[in-house]
């Protein structure tokens, strides 16, 4: 508390300091040409200069410092505002000629105030992303835990109906979907939410949906998009290769299909150019009969990973199982990085990191071991007829491709590492999928560590 208090003194002594120095020239050592203000209520606001500004930063770093239990519900940049406009009334309330400690405690007490009913006030926001999920039509909707995966007519219809998209802008965005055009309509709330709605889902078949409880706007849609990017490597994981799987399964949000362009000269030839897409424009085949065969084949499996997304979206991380649940959560997202990443190279750091994860940080031995239990290879043995070991090709994995490139001292940087990354890639998808089950099938247990020390 007195270090919160001895923070807002400086700020007040700056307050004081200000009103002695003529508007025109608070700005003048400002990067900020305009004067800064912050609202001080009731109509009023306060000039301030670029010290006080960062002493409010500094409080509000503070005071988040002081509670852990704001960090997961807030941005960093979300609760600097919070902070900042409850410092305008808090300083406008105080006369600067009183107790200069008093009005401290006034000021850090009114503000705390301020800023704790932000912090508690109970809201539900539902985050909605396009994605491109497959290649086909006739899906079902289908959920992963909190994530809701629907085809967009089925989207659409549901938002229609619990008020969140209004009659004329549903047959409007329908008519768009089926090609047609439309005429432009006078701008109005209603319109600008049709035209974002059209923005957001594109081109894609499917839209991807969270329910997000008691988070600032910015630290839900953060936190959504996690979920959504782990449910859809979640569905990855059914096929043979997440990354390939990948290329086709994606959130609008974060990239859209273009084509790529590359030139290369060659004395005497002039100019020569080839292009190809970024990535395919929708995910894997796959009928709706098969999808729904493999839902109810690995329900137990998906259920669990429904119970890693709601501890990613929770406000406290108060779930049944949460050390086993941030495991899983350090887990896919390397696991989601490493199938993302374009460099070879790297895509073997991160998917090393995954594996790591699931061995609770205990290396190149930790994996092993945690092969050796959920597997079932033995060190020594060749991993298939006239491969390495076990134990070297984590090697190659874990101490040449992670280790070495990370401490700068790989000697083969310069060569191509797409087998290993295939390689890792494969040993990934293997314990992530045995680990699930594992865990799926040991409901009471909360320590990781059993993951690779079981030998059930």
């Amino acid at each position: 508390m007195s270090a919160q208090r001895d923070l807002v003194k400086d700020i007040i002594r700056e307050l004081v300091r200000l009103e002695a120095i003529p508007i025109a020239e608070r700005s003048k050592v400002d990067d900020f040409s305009l004067p800064r203000m912050i609202d001080a209520g009731n109509g009023e606001s306060l000039i301030v200069s670029r010290k006080l500004d960062e002493g409010i930063e500094r409080v509000a770093k503070r005071l988040m410092d002081d509670d852990p239990l704001l960090k997961p519900k807030f941005t960093q940049a979300e609760w600097r505002a919070i902070v900042r406009r409850a410092f305008g009334p808090a300083l406008a309330s105080i006369d600067v000629d009183y107790d200069l400690e008093a009005n401290a405690l006034t000021v850090l007490t009114q503000v705390k105030k301020t800023a704790n009913q932000d912090a508690t006030g109970k809201s539900i926001r539902e985050y909605a992303f396009g994605c491109t999920l497959f290649g086909g039509k006739d899906f079902k909707p289908f959920s992963i835990g909190p994530v809701l995966f629907e085809p967009r007519d089925v989207w659409l219809e549901r938002k229609y109906q619990d008020s969140g998209i209004s009659t004329r802008s549903q047959r409007r965005i329908e008519r768009i979907w089926q090609g047609g055009k439309l005429r432009k309509r006078k701008p109005s709330f209603d319109s600008i939410a049709e035209l974002d709605v059209i923005d957001a889902i594109g081109s894609c078949k499917f839209v991807c949906s969270i329910a997000i409880h008691d988070l600032a706007s910015e630290a839900g849609r953060e936190k959504a998009l996690m979920a959504a990017r782990f449910a859809t490597t979640a569905i990855a994981l059914m096929w043979q290769t997440p990354s390939k799987a990948l290329d086709g399964i994606n959130l609008l949000f974060d990239r859209e299909p273009h084509r790529r362009k590359a030139l290369t000269f060659v004395p005497g030839k002039g100019v020569l150019s080839g292009s190809s897409w970024s990535h395919p424009p929708f995910g894997p085949h796959i009928k709706p009969v098969e999808w729904e065969g493999i839902l109810a084949e690995k329900a137990d499996i998906f259920a669990v990973v429904g119970e890693m997304l709601a501890y990613v979206i929770s406000p406290d991380g108060a779930v049944a199982r949460p050390n086993m649940m941030s495991t899983l959560f350090h887990a896919f997202l390397w696991f989601h990085e490493g199938c993302r990443e374009s460099s070879s190279h790297m895509a073997v750091v991160k998917l090393a990191a995954s594996l790591d994860a699931l061995a609770c940080g205990r290396k190149s031995g930790g994996i092993l071991t945690l092969i050796n239990a959920r597997l079932k290879m033995e060190d020594d043995k060749p991993i298939r007829p006239d491969g390495p070991t076990l134990k070297k090709a984590i090697d190659r994995i874990y101490s040449d491709g992670r280790s070495r490139l990370i401490h700068g001292n790989n000697q083969e940087l310069g060569n191509d590492w797409s087998d290993t990354k295939a390689l890792a890639e494969q040993f990934g998808r293997l314990c992530l999928l045995l680990c699930l089950d594992w865990i799926a099938n040991t409901p009471n247990c909360d320590d990781p560590d059993q993951l690779r020390l079981s030998k059930t």
